[in-house]
């Protein structure tokens, strides 16, 4: 009873990648259409049967588990847009924007890949066979940039929380706390940023739009987190002026926040 139990959950497993929620998110991401060989396909876009995966399903599968997500997301499918799992010559996002099948090297778009009369030519010398750089390679498109940006987030916003409850209370011992987390919550944004940026440009995300809001909030917060933890720094304030400041500085952290997430989950 409990091999069948164990052989269960392992099968079980293997079909998580094959849920109506994540059918759902690849038909929103790539809008496809219902006349379209892809849309027809359903789960087989990334099956050959379940549970086993064709070659688009498994680089699918490795990606989410690179992401450390739960299920398919519109970050993974970003990600894995412009690898070409079929090796037919044509990007994944290309061949499913116009209906067709990723993970089956017979089924592409009519005539030859974008670019493959000048791979020779244009391919840098730093790019294996796949077309992958080695920055590649080693470092995801996001740049870990969703993993690090919830340090700031998260430890601002609670040392903000604790220093307002600290201040009503009149526990200092709270309030030393609520310093250390402002302070840390504001030095992380030291390695959130960059990681941000070259996110940014390695997506290719546009100046326009929830990325460059997100990008405007993200230096204003940064900014005023920056200028209260200097405020903050050599003892606990009571005035009206430096509590102000501090809920600027957190809701400003949250708008951008905010934003960052749309530009994953709309894009």
């Amino acid at each position: 009873m409990k091999a069948l139990t164990v052989l269960m959950g392992i099968f079980l497993g293997t079909l998580a990648f094959a849920t109506p929620e994540n059918w759902e998110t690849y038909k929103r991401f790539y809008n496809l259409k219902p006349k379209t060989t892809a849309f027809k396909a359903e789960c087989m876009n990334c099956h050959t049967q379940v549970p086993d995966h064709n070659a688009f399903g498994k680089d699918v599968k490795a990606m989410i588990q690179l992401a450390r997500a739960k299920s398919l997301t519109p970050e993974v499918l970003a990600m894995i847009g412009p690898k070409d799992s079929d090796g037919d010559g044509w990007p994944n996002d290309l061949e499913i924007k116009q209906g067709f099948l990723p993970g089956d090297p017979k089924s592409h778009p009519v005539g030859m890949p974008p670019g493959q009369e000048d791979h020779s030519k244009i391919m840098p010398k730093n790019m294996d066979n796949e077309g992958k750089t080695l920055l590649d390679n080693y470092v995801p498109r996001h740049s870990f940039h969703p993993l690090i940006i919830h340090f700031p987030i998260a430890l601002f916003l609670f040392g903000s929380a604790l220093e307002v409850f600290g201040w009503r209370k009149g526990v200092p011992a709270i309030r030393e706390a609520a310093w250390y987390c402002l302070l840390f919550g504001m030095l992380s944004t030291l390695i959130a940023i960059p990681t941000g940026l070259l996110a940014f440009y390695r997506i290719g995300f546009q100046w326009s739009g929830n990325p460059l809001i997100h990008f405007i909030l993200a230096v204003s917060a940064t900014l005023v987190m920056t200028g209260t933890v200097l405020w903050r720094r050599k003892a606990p304030h009571e005035s009206f002026s430096y509590f102000a400041l501090l809920m600027l500085a957190a809701t400003l952290v949250g708008a951008a926040g905010h934003f960052g997430a749309q530009n994953v989950y709309e894009n």
